[in-house]
């Protein structure tokens, strides 16, 4: 599936010194991702998760995605996508 065609609802957001946690499902897909924005260090990452587990990443971002949950990569000047690993 083309990912560019994947619309995006917002199910929950909460917001804190800066830091802006959304969480994110897509009807098309059935996929959901957790999107963090800090506007204090201009950085911005998303999580693509389980279903099972999108409560966790969303109230708990950075420890699920060092759990080793995901992959990490960053990119300089945007945002950046952590995908499942398999």
């Amino acid at each position: 599936m083309d990912v560019s065609l994947t619309t995006w609802t917002e199910l929950s957001s909460r917001t804190n010194d800066g830091l802006e946690v959304t969480l994110l499902w897509s009807r098309s897909s059935g996929r959901v991702k957790v999107a963090v924005s800090d506007s204090k260090l201009g950085d911005r990452f998303e999580l693509h998760v389980a279903c099972a587990d999108a409560l966790a990443a969303f109230y708990h971002p950075f420890a699920y995605a060092a759990s080793g949950a995901t992959r990490s990569r960053r990119v300089a000047g945007a945002t950046t996508e952590l995908q499942p690993q398999s």
